[in-house]
């Protein structure tokens, strides 16, 4: 913890059992990880956490969270702060908070007037639409640049690289000129990178309404959609964490970095708009045609410029001591009955840009009702056997700054102690289910969803999930619900690309034009997200079941075959890619490429041996717990494994994943080969081959000891 504050991981005995309907009355747990004695056990487990978890509870939480807007750093988010604690220690929990001190410079004045061919000032301030009124936050971008900025406007698409290549085909640059870019594809923060790269002098970026407008239905108050001066706003940081506090914890005291050398950090004025007054802006646009992929939905012809369209913008925020602020991170936590060291992690971040129904109050009412649950069920007697932390995150908008800023002041801890990390970031907008998630963990976040019921249809959620995937695949028969990747944007980025813990997202998804507006609130999610808050309870109930099947398995169920299939997959990718690049094939290319393979091929026997052993003792009967705990370290052994040495000046380790760095939310998988090969580095893809066959082997090894665990519990 922070600041001093330490986080007793225990329980009060006052916590009552809380009622509410059976989900999986007489399920089997047949879960990876359980011996069959321990199955009976899990099961009523189960059965206690689901029963206690109730759509008024959840709405109970979101209603109160979403009462107003709740900016990191502001009076608004200390007010939720109070809140969680209150609900946490209402139901029995231990629960504290830490203390962070984050650069989060907020806005003092935004502005933009048209200055040619026409002149007129925009209103930057989303209109009410009827219903209740909430406190405004102003219209900007977390860590624009300060200044103003007067010039003609160049239309770039989405501003990405290969937009910016199509505009040097057409001979148009855009230094010293304004920016005007469409949110889509990437990462904002990439947007505001490539401009500033290109000498743009400011940028402004809007939703088109072919993205979440009027295009896609009825735009708000009679439908879901983004109305014309709605607004998503958001940060354009490029950075891990606290852009002042680089690789280590922004605690009380820190030393900074002064704000001219921060990283990541942009220098130019960069401002949100709506598409109302983007409209305006590309209606007097001259310049080519522009291709046909640049369209959206505007009556425009969606020219790229220069001019004559011409505008003048300013941004003023905080600078100095005036752009610290406090922000806290909650934390309550369960200990564990037999493994009390080991963790199973929930977390979803409480910050917002306005009310924040969806983004994030719902993921934030998930972990606190699932909590619940847990204080209702060690009250009837029911204990997890590891420990169970239960996190609201501050700061995720401006930049994951409070999960990443806790994980680097844990970091040593989390090693030790860590078995995974679960994520909730607006998991509830529709009925619409999706899953993403490490490989070791797929299988036990598919499983799960058997054992939750769809609101709507009264069936798993695994069958909902199944029938969705089918019908967007065109009536092609899948075998089974897929999983994506975990890439970037969210709170597991640390505990993932960083420390290689695994992890695992969620949620019930809908259509909807409210992100990051001021429109996204309790209103709009009564009326088009989730009307009834059954969702709500249905993703609680969920997380409850994944948290308690990783919390009280014998053997943690991580499918290290899995793992080393997917490895298998995107290595026989990369070889492709690798063979239709510009990059010569010589003799020791082709043999450390020949090398990573044969590295990988002893790590896929040690890992098949494995989880054959495992199951194999499993069914023999329940491991005794000495025996689990050797066993269950190894594992994370041969997962640590997988992960860069530690550098202070490399902070994505995993070798299997990290966020994209050309577009910040998609993952790029074998990220150190692919990086190379981007670059068209045959000696960087040579050391990226041969450091993959290093920790294959390193894996592996990890993994025969693991067995040998296995064998001598079996004895």
């Amino acid at each position: 913890m922070r600041a001093g504050r330490a986080v007793r991981l225990s329980i009060a005995t006052g916590a009552c059992l809380l009622g509410g309907h059976l989900a999986h009355p007489g399920r089997a747990v047949a879960q990876e990880g359980f011996a069959p004695e321990s199955e009976p056990r899990e099961a009523a487990f189960e059965t206690a956490l689901v029963s206690a978890i109730r759509p008024d509870s959840a709405a109970r939480w979101a209603r109160g969270l979403a009462g107003e807007s709740h900016v990191a750093g502001t009076p608004g988010q200390a007010v939720t702060r109070d809140s969680v604690v209150k609900w946490m220690r209402a139901a029995g929990l231990e629960v504290a908070y830490d203390s962070l001190v984050l650069y989060l410079p907020e806005p003092l004045s935004v502005s933009l007037e048209q200055t040619a061919p026409v002149t007129q000032t925009f209103e930057l301030e989303e209109p009410a639409l009827g219903g209740r009124v909430y406190r405004q936050v102003p219209q900007f971008n977390a860590y624009s640049g300060n200044g103003a900025a007067s010039a003609d406007v160049v239309y770039a698409n989405y501003g990405l690289p290969a937009d910016y290549a199509v505009l040097d085909s057409l001979g148009i640059s855009v230094a010293g000129r304004i920016v005007l870019v469409r949110y889509g594809r990437s990462f904002r923060g990439i947007k505001a990178r490539e401009a500033e790269a290109r000498g743009a002098a400011g940028l402004l970026l809007y939703s088109d309404p072919q993205a979440d407008g009027f295009a896609r239905g009825k735009v708000l108050p009679e439908g879901p959609q983004r109305p014309p001066r709605g607004v998503q706003r958001g940060s354009v940081l490029n950075a891990d964490g606290d852009p002042s506090t680089p690789g280590v914890p922004s605690l009380p005291g820190a030393a900074r970095v002064p704000e001219a050398e921060m990283e990541g950090v942009a220098r130019i004025p960069i401002l949100p708009i709506g598409y109302a007054a983007a409209e305006d802006l590309l209606r007097s646009l001259g310049g080519p045609p522009a291709p046909e992929g640049w369209k959206g939905a505007l009556d425009v012809g969606y020219r790229p410029g220069p001019g004559p369209t011409a505008v003048r913008m300013q941004v003023r925020t905080e600078r100095g001591e005036a752009a610290y602020h406090p922000a806290y991170n909650t934390v309550a936590a369960i200990r564990g009955s037999v493994w009390p060291d080991e963790w199973v992690i929930v977390g979803a971040h409480r910050d917002a840009w306005g009310p924040g129904a969806v983004d994030n109050v719902s993921g934030s009412a998930s972990v606190i009702e699932a909590a619940r649950a847990f204080a209702a069920a060690a009250a009837g007697g029911h204990w997890p056997r590891r420990t169970v932390v239960f996190v609201t995150w501050d700061a995720e908008e401006w930049g994951i700054l409070g999960s990443t800023e806790w994980v680097e002041a844990n970091a040593e801890q989390l090693k030790r102690s860590a078995v995974a990390y679960i994520n909730q970031d607006s998991p509830v907008s529709g009925r619409r289910f999706n899953a993403s998630a490490a490989p070791e963990i797929r299988s036990l976040v598919r499983e799960s969803t058997r054992a939750v019921l769809d609101p709507a249809t009264g069936r798993p959620v695994y069958d909902a999930w199944l029938a969705t995937q089918r019908e967007s695949q065109n009536g092609a028969s899948a075998e089974r619900p897929s999983l994506g990747t975990m890439g970037g944007g969210s709170d597991h980025l640390p505990f993932y690309i960083h420390l290689g813990i695994p992890v695992a997202g969620y949620g019930f998804g809908g259509e909807g034009g409210v992100y990051h507006s001021m429109y996204d609130t309790s209103d709009w999610m009564e009326r088009f997200g989730d009307p009834g808050y059954r969702y709500h309870a249905a993703t609680a109930r969920l997380t409850a079941v994944i948290l308690s099947r990783l919390a009280n398995a014998d053997i943690l169920p991580y499918e290290h075959e899995t793992l080393a299939s997917s490895f298998r997959t995107e290595l026989a990718s990369f070889a492709a890619e690798l063979d239709r690049s510009s990059i010569a094939m010589d003799s020791a290319l082709t043999e450390r490429l020949a090398d990573v393979r044969v590295a990988l091929g002893d790590y896929e026997t040690a890992a098949r041996l494995f989880d054959a052993g495992a199951d194999s003792l499993l069914a023999a009967g329940e491991p005794a717990p000495e025996d689990a705990t050797r066993i269950n370290e190894a594992q994370r052994v041969a997962l640590r494994a997988l992960l860069r040495p530690e550098d202070a000046a490399m902070w994505s380790r995993n070798l299997y994943v990290r966020d994209d760095p050309d577009n910040g939310y998609s993952p790029l998988v074998l990220p150190g080969a692919r990086l190379a090969l981007r670059d068209e580095d045959a000696a960087g893809v040579a050391v990226e081959l041969g450091a993959l066959a290093t920790h294959f082997r390193a894996a592996a090894k990890a993994l025969v000891t693991a067995r040998r665990a296995v064998e001598a519990a079996a004895r």
